[in-house]
């Protein structure tokens, strides 16, 4: 099933920052930014071991179109001022449920500048404004300090733990469950 309207395919934001839908143009600078990022981002996001070359990326690429098309996905490139930084995505989209996961991953050049929290400001106007989502959810492994401000930053509610609900490096972690409903979203 389609969306009813088309998402915002970009979106730009203040200080130079802007969402742009991910293209299959985009395989060389995401492999390459994941690349050059492997270490970093490979302590919380299970998928970087299994992206080991520019074809792994297209696969990504070609995935997310698929998905798009069945309004199950959309996602985003992050730029400042050009640069690619990083991508966010909401996925798992359930139309019929209004629910859905905002998922990201920003490269250590460009943490620590509010960017990802901005990022996700805007997907959330998407999902809420655009998709009429009910109910948005972000995951965090426990431990990802960074990642799990984000969600408290903007208000989410934190619901608990999800034990052994992720494996990396071999073994398994816990991830922080948050949410922000729509009615949350509109009284912030």
């Amino acid at each position: 099933m389609p969306f009813a309207q088309e998402p915002s395919a970009a979106v730009t934001l203040d200080g130079g920052l802007m969402l742009l839908a991910l293209q299959f143009e985009d395989a060389q600078v995401i492999f390459d930014t994941v690349n050059a990022n492997r270490e970093h981002l490979r302590q919380w996001l299970p998928w970087v071991d299994g992206s080991l070359q520019l074809s792994d990326t297209r696969k990504f690429l070609v995935d997310v179109a698929r998905k798009r098309e069945e309004a199950a996905t959309l996602a985003w490139g992050l730029r400042l001022e050009g640069s690619f930084c990083g991508i966010i995505g909401l996925h798992d989209i359930s139309l019929v449920n209004a629910n859905v996961q905002i998922g990201y991953w920003i490269a250590k050049a460009f943490e620590g500048r509010g960017l990802m929290t901005a990022a996700c400001r805007a997907v959330l106007a998407v999902a809420f404004d655009e998709l009429g989502m009910e109910r948005v959810e972000i995951r965090c492994a426990q431990f990802n300090q960074r990642s799990c401000a984000i969600p408290e930053r903007l208000g989410f509610s934190y619901e608990g733990v999800m034990r052994h609900a992720q494996k990396l490096q071999g073994g398994f972690v816990d991830l922080r469950l948050y949410s922000l409903l729509e009615g949350e979203y509109r009284r912030r």
